[in-house]
């Protein structure tokens, strides 16, 4: 299917053209109206509105701009991005920060803000993930999405080779000789777990190169 910005026709009634308009939203933070002019694209006849993709790349940025207003406030969107990062519904959400369902959908749409508390919270959670497994886990509250961030944290923090010109020229030469004879002992740590190994034949080996940070030799 096309995107809306590729229709001269509208695709909902098939009659009027869809032409470029504006649509301004209003947020409040701290209780001044702050008002965001977003781009639609708006259909003659049967007054449909749509949003293609450049349309969507322009609004995230102006909505994004008005973080400036914000002060120590979160943006509904990231209320959002936190939940479905952990794969969170709004209803576990609300339990793991302890307020009601319907109090944590208006946080994220901005009918109204968290506390000062609350915000501490969320954005604690949002720096440092185990502060959210921590909550979940005291309200015995299931993350589904835990196990794939925490694969995600650990495959951004693997340092590609060489983490140092003495560990690149180790390796290059240990995975060259099918029965390395000396150091007769190494230790290669990857993604910050260290592997042992006597002897061992590095050529086919599963250690991947580009995870391998340092190795170490006894």
């Amino acid at each position: 299917m096309k995107a809306p910005s590729q229709y001269h026709r509208c695709p909902a009634c098939k009659q009027g053209e869809l032409v470029e308009a504006t649509r301004v939203k209003t947020f409040a933070p701290h209780g001044t109206p702050v008002a965001v002019e977003l781009r639609i694209s708006r259909c003659t006849a049967c007054g449909a509105e749509l949003i293609n993709a450049e349309q969507r790349r322009e609004n995230l940025r102006r909505l994004q701009e008005r973080k400036s207003a914000y002060g120590s406030l979160l943006l509904g969107e990231e209320i959002v991005a936190l939940r479905k990062k952990y794969g969170l519904t709004q209803q576990r959400a609300a339990k793991i920060f302890g307020k009601g369902l319907i109090a944590f959908s208006r946080y994220e749409n901005e009918t109204s803000y968290p506390d000062a508390s609350l915000t501490k919270l969320l954005k604690r959670a949002i720096e440092n993930p185990s502060v959210l497994k921590a909550l979940a886990d005291e309200e015995g509250v299931e993350i589904p999405l835990w196990q794939a961030r925490c694969s995600d944290e650990r495959a951004a923090k693997l340092v590609p080779l060489p983490a140092s010109p003495e560990s690149a020229l180790l390796w290059a030469r240990l995975r060259s000789e099918r029965e390395p004879a000396h150091p007769k002992r190494f230790e290669i740590l990857t993604a910050g777990v260290p592997i042992h190994t006597e002897k061992m034949q590095l050529s086919g080996t599963a250690v991947n190169d580009a995870f391998v940070e340092e190795i170490r030799v006894s």
